[in-house]
């Protein structure tokens, strides 16, 4: 009986290590900071050229993208959608500038600087204006069974503070949206905390 209990045991611990052994392991930190390094600057090349597909490619199947004041984009279609209707809207300039990389096994955590300075168009709907953001970001990069580091997580909180705006109707007043300002697939500009640039 007790001979059983022991390979029932150690039958468990097997398959329990199995089902983690689609993750790989990296334990060289240098390592893993050149490579992540590449990759943001990969990512901020993609953004700059209006590449919304790349963009999107770095996120894994559950990755979250938020942007200042914007609904959080889940998953890579919605990443990608978000950013096919922005690029259309005009130029977009990002940077980043990391200050911390931290990482244990399969997971890293970037966190640092960033600024986005977005020059609208004529295909940008009114209420939004040419406009810049600063402030900081943070990522969670997570290494997944095919060997790539992919986006978990990525958020950007701004430092500017928030406008006041006029009440509908008063001077000054932005325009009313065609489409319902809770429409997931209208992103705003950098945010409606950003300067306007006039």
């Amino acid at each position: 009986m007790k001979r059983g209990c022991v390979l029932t045991a150690a039958t468990a611990l097997a398959l329990a290590v199995a089902a983690c052994s689609n993750v790989k392991q990296v334990t060289d930190e240098t390592k893993v900071r050149e490579i992540i390094d590449g990759l943001s600057q990969e990512f901020v090349e993609c953004w700059n050229g209006g590449e919304y597909e790349c963009v999107a490619g770095f996120f894994s199947e559950d990755g979250w993208q938020m942007m200042p004041n914007s609904q959080a984009q889940a998953g890579p279609d919605a990443i990608r959608r978000f950013w096919q209707l922005a690029f259309g809207w005009g130029q977009w300039e990002f940077s980043t500038e990391t200050a911390v990389l931290e990482q244990s096994g399969p997971v890293a955590v970037e966190r640092g600087k960033y600024t986005i300075r977005f020059v609208a168009d004529a295909a940008a709907p009114p209420g939004r204006p040419s406009s810049q953001d600063r402030g900081n970001y943070i990522t969670h990069w997570r290494l997944e069974s095919d060997g790539r580091w992919r986006i978990a997580a990525q958020a950007f909180v701004s430092e500017i503070p928030a406008r006041v705006m006029p009440a509908p109707g008063q001077p000054g007043a932005a325009p009313v949206p065609s489409r319902p300002p809770d429409d997931p697939s209208v992103p705003p500009p950098p945010g409606a905390s950003s300067e306007i640039i006039r």
